[in-house]
């Protein structure tokens, strides 16, 4: 008599199925369009620009404000689906951050811009 578990073909691929369906969303690219604002493109097709100005002034202390300098904060890069600023990733925001920027109406507003 066997024992053990047996797993037809069909039910393997369903399996899958399931996994592909979860995608990891992933920057693909990014673009500066000025000032702190930058478009970035995502595996899902999304577009969205978002003004870093406030995720920076939120998120970013110490030295690592020095990407605040335009020479600085243009040069960041898209890298394993993240973009970041510094050598080492220094500044690195996580994509559901971004994503969902800003996630609901009750999130703060440092500045307006008329």
């Amino acid at each position: 008599m066997a024992t053990g578990v047996y797993s037809s073909p069909a039910s393997r691929m369903r399996s899958d199925k399931k996994k592909d369906s979860q995608e990891i969303v992933e920057i693909i690219s990014a673009n500066y369009i000025g000032d702190f604002f930058i478009e970035l493109r995502f595996n899902t097709g999304k577009n969205k620009i978002i003004d870093f100005l406030p995720i920076f002034h939120q998120y970013v202390k110490g030295s690592y404000l020095k990407y605040l300098a335009f020479n600085n904060f243009k040069k960041f890069k898209v890298k394993n689906g993240n973009i970041s600023w510094g050598r080492n990733e220094e500044v690195i925001f996580t994509i559901d951050l971004l994503y969902d920027f800003p996630k609901s109406t009750n999130d703060e507003i440092l500045y307006a811009i008329k």
